[in-house]
């Protein structure tokens, strides 16, 4: 398959995986059944662990992804999470919680493999951590490119 294939498929991944977050606040803000809510929830769930893999499989086309909004290919932003291992107690929550995979084990040990998979200005995982607040993003978001 081609760099450009595998860019186009992830580009794909990557609006499916923003419509499902915005489809998900749509029906809290509607107040749908929470039958339906959860049912919806696990079919996202479902597809999580298919869209980490992919975005592992291709992470030389995650590099190479240009994104509009900040003029750059993605191997050219610096937005991506590093562990404090002094403060890291391995619980897992990360690998657990990030729908792009950024976070493995090696060693027996909670790792960022996959930096450039991680969602610009995304901390989401940081918060999820256990209560030592092992997980640093950069001091400064990534502004978004003028017009």
């Amino acid at each position: 398959m081609s760099l450009e294939k595998k860019i186009e498929l992830l580009k794909k991944i990557r609006e499916f995986l923003i419509l499902n977050l915005e489809i998900k606040k749509l029906m809290k803000e509607l107040d749908v059944d929470e039958e339906v809510y959860n049912a919806y929830d696990k079919v996202v769930d479902i597809l999580r662990s298919p869209n980490i893999k992919l975005y592992r499989m291709y992470y030389d086309a995650v590099k190479e992804m240009f994104y509009e909004e900040y003029g750059k290919k993605r191997k050219e932003i610096e937005w991506y999470p590093t562990i404090d291992y002094k403060k890291c107690k391995n619980c897992g929550k990360c690998i657990n919680f990030c729908p792009r995979g950024v976070y493995d084990i090696e060693n027996d040990k909670v790792v960022v493999k996959y930096p450039f998979s991680c969602i610009i200005n995304c901390n989401a995982c940081a918060t999820m951590c256990c209560e030592n607040n092992a997980i640093i993003f950069p001091n400064k978001k990534i502004p978004v490119k003028e017009s």
